[in-house]
């Protein structure tokens, strides 16, 4: 049974608090006074440095500093960073930020990592301290692509130990990022993460997360892996400059790691650190030392792989376990923290310790908290203790005997102000309440309500006698209906109006509200404010792109009709009104292009001619709609003018060429014409970049190729030649248009022998032939086509 002390008796929670905010005044001032002697010690070293190279003594050296500092406007700190990084022979180019970086004080501090996991405690406490990072994993890269684990502060000791080697296999962020060669990230944006490194499998995904690759020169040595708390909200330009950090721990880690990747090319470098890190990651069986700034247990001891460390990590709230010491068991302030997690160290002493309660978190000991945790311990009831710490955030803990001699606290930061949490809820569903104490005539206005009728400044608890708005003119009629709802007929009403602000635009808001009092109590109305200026202005916006949207889709149809009726007009679908002529069949087909595909420019024509000549021809227009339409319509009828003066096909197309010239809209379209003359029995053609007719003989198609032009409209000086072929009794010419042929994923060399194949037998009914034709087409474009067949008796 769970017993509840000192629920809401605030004299028996006064006591911790003096104690509490003690300690983080004091851990406050020891985090500074640890930054102001790394500062100090880097000037001293600066000062050595100019002693050595100016033969002059230390007040002199300061004084050149000083002045160097002032005449550049930085900082002493960062101008004897600059010093002894040039002295040590760090400096490189100026343009890589991650080495500038190195030169500030709390980035230099890197070189002085005793190992590995030391290195990784100091890049997230100082390095990357304006970000406040809660873990980072080093890995060095081998030969074979594997990442050792070398170093690691805030993810779980057993994670670490479980992921110590990583197969370039093994799907992960820090993988992801080698194979980049860049930083990557995942937040709770991210469609696909990867499991987080050194957790187990079904852990929170949705903390925001990056591996950075570190380099030696152009050599990708390691990668470092950083994850922040799911509530840590990072910009673009913190990243840029957590990204430039990391980068600069490259010399740093080879530094840490031994002599081997200090000496030699980068090359050489990163082979030997990889190779003391692959040593380092195998013997991680064993307990590793403890960090040098969070001693909590003496190295080596049985408690510093503590079994309840897993179950702490799992914890969002902050959390300790402690076992009670077998030399002193009734001294309490002899408690020693056998493990923490992450949130813990917040609470906890940065400075190293011995281990005990009292070094590390010595506000649990104030007050009454001794006996309450002898209580829990000697009888095993878990407890509940409501607390006052003022700056560390806790106003409760949580405290259960687990084992024997063992305990684990767990601290729960304090609640969201009711007030603070009604103000969040507020702007995030933007909208203000306000209060109308009718009979007393003042209204009470939430902050975010007047933020949305712009006087943030007029708040007042107990309410104001003046709306804090002006309304515009030509809405004052609904405003004053929507009081006389309210007052007179006590009726809940609703209205909408806009509010002038001196030197910009309305705010257009909507109000909603109701009496809140009964029959015969104070008259009181209670409503809400929501600024809906966006929203009419995007419904404004959408009601204007529907009436465009509705004009467009109007004139798309009228075009599409227009163009359907021409190219009926112009190509049949089938011949007809040809005139009979002796020793000559035709069937002619046309097939539509799909609805989505438009009205297409494809076209025929059968011309006869003087002395029982005929002109055939067959074309295509690039392009679909109304202008595809419009130009088709115009070769057409320009083509068939032409023939009767001149009936030479190619002088023909070399006419139309220059009639697509002066159309008004850029026009490319290929086109075949073809004479035939019964009394020489010859076929004269020209071709305009069109597919080539074949001829039928003998259950054999062979295309007419020969002199091929380019398409008309390519080349406005091109002349098309003519070409000659004799034509036996029973041949049958077949033109017809790309459509027939063209398959989206299918070479040209496929489907014309396709075609060859279907085409070499002719039917004896040339329709019927035609028919066939354009049902074994294997096409998928939705194009439009044109099939012309001729047979010669």
């Amino acid at each position: 049974m769970t017993q509840d002390f000192a629920s809401d008796d605030r004299n028996e929670r006064t006591p911790v608090r003096p104690a509490a905010a003690a300690f983080a005044a004091e851990r406050r001032q020891l985090l500074h006074d640890q930054r102001a002697h790394r500062r100090d010690a880097l000037v001293d070293q600066a000062v050595g440095v100019v002693m050595a190279r100016s033969a002059c003594g230390s007040a002199e050296a300061v004084a050149q500093l000083a002045a160097i500092a002032e005449r550049t406007r930085r900082p002493l700190a960062d101008v004897a960073a600059d010093v002894v990084a040039e002295a040590s022979g760090r400096a490189v180019e100026p343009a890589e930020r991650s080495d500038i970086l190195r030169l500030r004080p709390e980035i230099a501090g890197l070189d002085r990592a005793a190992d590995g996991d030391d290195l990784a405690r100091v890049l997230i406490t100082e390095a990357l301290g304006f970000s406040h990072p809660g873990a980072a994993a080093i890995g060095l890269l081998d030969d074979e692509g594997t990442v050792a684990v070398v170093g690691s502060h805030g993810f779980p000791a057993r994670g670490i130990r479980r992921w110590r080697r990583i197969p370039p296999a093994v799907d992960c962020l820090i993988n992801r990022a080698l194979r980049a060669g860049l930083p990557v990230w995942t937040d709770a944006t991210t469609a696909d993460p990867p499991p987080p490194l050194g957790e187990p499998a079904g852990a929170d995904r949705a903390r925001t997360r990056v591996a950075v690759p570190v380099r030696f020169g152009r050599a990708v040595i390691g990668v470092v892996e950083l994850a922040w708390p799911a509530s840590a909200e990072l910009d673009e330009r913190a990243r840029r400059h957590a990204e430039a950090v990391v980068r600069s721990v490259g010399p740093s880690l080879l530094r840490t790691l031994g002599t081997d990747g200090g000496a030699g090319p980068a090359g050489s470098a990163s082979s030997g650190a990889a190779a003391g890190a692959a040593a380092q990651a195998d013997s991680a069986g064993s307990p590793s030392s403890p960090d040098p700034d969070f001693a909590l247990v003496p190295a080596g001891s049985a408690a510093e792989d503590s079994a309840w460390q897993d179950l702490l990590d799992l914890m969002e709230q902050p959390a300790l376990a402690l076992l009670e010491d077998p030399v002193a068991p009734g001294a309490l302030g002899r408690f020693r923290v056998i493990g923490a997690n992450q949130p813990a160290a917040e609470l906890m002493s940065p400075a190293p310790t011995d281990g005990t309660l009292a070094a590390a978190a010595p506000w649990l000991l104030a007050g009454d908290l001794p006996e309450r945790l002898a209580a829990v311990l000697n009888t095993g009831a878990p407890y509940r203790l409501r607390v006052q710490t003022g700056p560390l955030g806790v106003d409760a803990l949580t405290v259960v005997r687990v084992g024997a001699g063992t305990l684990v606290v767990v601290c729960e930061r304090a609640s969201l102000d009711p007030t603070a949490a009604e103000g969040t809820l507020e702007r995030l569903a933007r909208f203000g309440t306000w209060r109308w104490d009718v009979d007393g005539d003042r209204v009470a206005w939430s902050a975010e309500a007047l933020r949305i009728v712009d006087a943030p400044g007029l708040g007042d608890s107990a309410g104001i006698d003046r709306p804090p708005y002006t309304v515009h003119p030509d809405d004052a009629e609904a405003e004053r209906r929507f009081v006389k709802t309210l007052t007179v007929e006590r009726r809940p009403a609703e209205a909408e109006f806009r509010i002038l602000h001196y030197g910009g635009e309305p705010t257009r808001v909507r109000v909603t509200a109701e009496p809140a009092g009964e029959d015969g109590a104070d008259h009181t109305v209670v409503g809400v404010v929501q600024d809906v200026t966006e929203w009419r202005r995007a419904e404004t916006g959408l009601e204007v792109a529907r009436v465009q949207l509705a004009a467009q889709r109007s004139r798309a149809d009228a075009e599409r009709q227009l163009a359907s009726a021409l190219q009926q007009a112009v190509v049949p679908s089938a011949a007809r009104n040809q005139p009979p002529r002796s020793g000559v069949q035709i069937a002619a087909r046309y097939r539509p292009a799909s609805a989505s595909a438009g009205v297409g420019g494809d076209w025929y024509s059968v011309f006869p001619l003087r002395d029982d000549k005929l002109l055939l021809a067959i074309g295509d227009v690039a392009g679909h709609g109304l202008p595809a339409a419009s130009a088709m319509a115009d070769l057409h009828h320009g083509l068939r003018g032409m023939a009767l003066a001149e009936t030479r096909p190619g002088r023909l197309l070399t006419l139309l060429n220059e009639l697509v010239e002066t159309m008004p809209q850029f026009t490319i379209a290929s086109a075949c014409a073809l004479l035939w003359d019964p009394a020489t029995r010859r076929l004269t053609w020209g071709n305009a970049g069109h597919p080539a007719p074949l001829r039928i003989r003998a259950g054999v198609a062979e295309p007419l190729y020969d002199a091929v032009g380019p398409m008309l409209g390519a080349d406005p000086r091109a002349v098309y030649e003519d070409c000659e072929a004799d034509v036996a009794s029973g041949d049958v010419l077949l033109l017809y248009t790309d459509g027939l042929v063209e398959r989206r994923r299918a070479g040209d060399d496929e489907t014309f022998a396709h075609l060859l194949q279907q085409t070499r037998n002719p039917d004896t009914d040339l329709d019927r032939y035609a028919d066939r034709l354009l049902e074994s087409a294997r096409s998928d474009t939705d194009d439009d086509v044109c099939v012309l067949a001729v047979r010669f008796e």
